[in-house]
């Protein structure tokens, strides 16, 4: 299928093993911002927790975690650059008013879609508690959580980073960068949930570890895929005008 617009261009097929390829890079940028990471993903974690405690925490949390993501990658992008990145980098998407609309309206589909799926997700557990599983609506849920998942995976990075600030083309590149992927990044999955099991006899304390570093490969796997280049990938500049950082295909 052809599409219109200069963002499905970039997206490239990477082979199977570009897996290892993400998480040997994403290693390398962890071991020179070890702290700086584990403070990162420690603050991402804590937020995401009490959003599960209170509806209101719930809508805040989902509402600010566009802005966050795209602050950690940010930092990436800094580190990558030789630049020194610091706690603060998480925060910067909310002071850049061109991002507003576009993360608040993410986030609001997110919501959106997410009220659906959740209420599917019940029926289906209501379902396995009565030992009555319909496999039909078990294969529905499963096919929308898989399509959801892909629609919303690289959006932030997509809408941060790329020159094209649409939020629906933004969507289904990212389908279709998954889609063309899925392979590598059901490799990468089995590769992180390894990794998050190993942390097990650590009483998971590994996962301060684990976290950052998958964190980091997924960020990784979006300027593979996109073919963003990390020397001169940054959305604003100083003055906070645009600039795309991204190689031509």
């Amino acid at each position: 299928m052809q599409h219109s617009g200069s963002v499905f261009e970039l997206i490239r097929r990477r082979p199977v093993l570009s897996a290892l390829y993400w998480i040997k890079q994403a290693w390398q940028l962890f071991t020179m911002a070890p702290w700086l990471w584990i403070q990162l993903l420690s603050f991402m974690l804590l937020l995401n927790l009490l959003g599960s405690m209170n509806p209101v925490l719930f809508i805040v949390t989902l509402f600010l975690n566009p802005f966050i993501t795209a602050g950690l990658y940010s930092a990436i992008v800094a580190v990558q650059r030789g630049k020194t990145a610091s706690f603060s980098w998480l925060f910067r998407p909310l002071q850049q008013v061109q991002f507003r609309p576009l993360f608040l309206q993410l986030a609001a589909l997110n919501l959106l879609l997410a009220i659906p799926l959740s209420l599917l997700g019940e029926h289906v557990m209501q379902q396995l508690a009565a030992e009555q599983l319909v496999f039909s609506q078990v294969l529905l849920f499963v096919f929308c959580t898989a399509m959801i998942w892909m629609m919303f995976s690289y959006a932030v990075a997509i809408l941060y980073f790329l020159p094209d600030k649409r939020l629906l083309p933004a969507l289904m590149a990212s389908l279709v960068a998954c889609w063309r992927n899925l392979i590598p990044l059901l490799l990468f999955g089995a590769i992180g949930l390894a990794l998050c099991l190993a942390t097990v006899p650590t009483m998971l304390l590994g996962m301060f570890l684990v976290l950052p570093l998958l964190s980091i490969a997924f960020f990784i796997s979006f300027q593979d895929i996109f073919n963003v280049d990390p020397g001169s990938a940054d959305p604003t500049d100083q003055n906070g005008n645009q600039d795309s950082g991204v190689l031509e295909v």
